[in-house]
């Protein structure tokens, strides 16, 4: 039914320069379930993002998987701490995203995604909603003096 949990990328949309690292955050939305684990399945473009790391919420704060890259793909498991499951809406966890390239991309679960609920045999999820992320390039990345190099990976970027 469409009442079960939805899953949500946070900011749904966002504008960032090339080389800035922002977080998305992953929401959930138990609605009338109470959910035991989470298994989370995004793809996205890796010549526009890329994403550095993974960093649990304190809803589902046991990482019964941990996360794993691929080329565009991302996957990581969460469980809530037994016996008590989650119910009620907040930030499963946040992606640290950096932006590579000046255009437009998005982060999507996958199919994969699947949400483990209490007196649910099946996958509990009912919707998903990813995020669009826009690199820009801007000139504010590179006039801005910085004794941190990494800057510098931006300009090697776009080439």
């Amino acid at each position: 039914s469409n009442d079960g949990p939805t899953l949500m990328l946070s900011p749904a949309a966002t504008t960032q320069a090339v080389g800035k690292i922002f977080t998305v955050g992953v929401t959930m939305n138990t609605k009338a379930d109470a959910v035991s684990a989470v298994e989370l399945h995004l793809s996205y473009d890796p010549t526009a993002v890329q994403i550095l790391k993974f960093t649990p919420g304190t809803t589902l704060p046991v990482v019964l998987v941990p996360e794993t890259h691929a080329n565009g793909a991302i996957a990581v498991t969460l469980a809530a701490k037994p016996p008590t499951p989650f119910k009620g809406a907040g930030i499963i966890g946040t992606w640290t995203v950096k932006i590579l390239a000046a255009k437009q991309s998005s982060i999507q679960f996958t199919a994969q995604t699947s949400i483990a609920a209490l007196g649910k045999a099946t996958n509990a999820l009912a919707s998903q909603t990813g995020s669009t992320i826009t690199g820009v390039a801007g000139n504010s990345v590179n006039s801005t003096p910085t004794p941190i190099k990494k800057t510098n990976f931006g300009n090697i970027l776009k080439k």
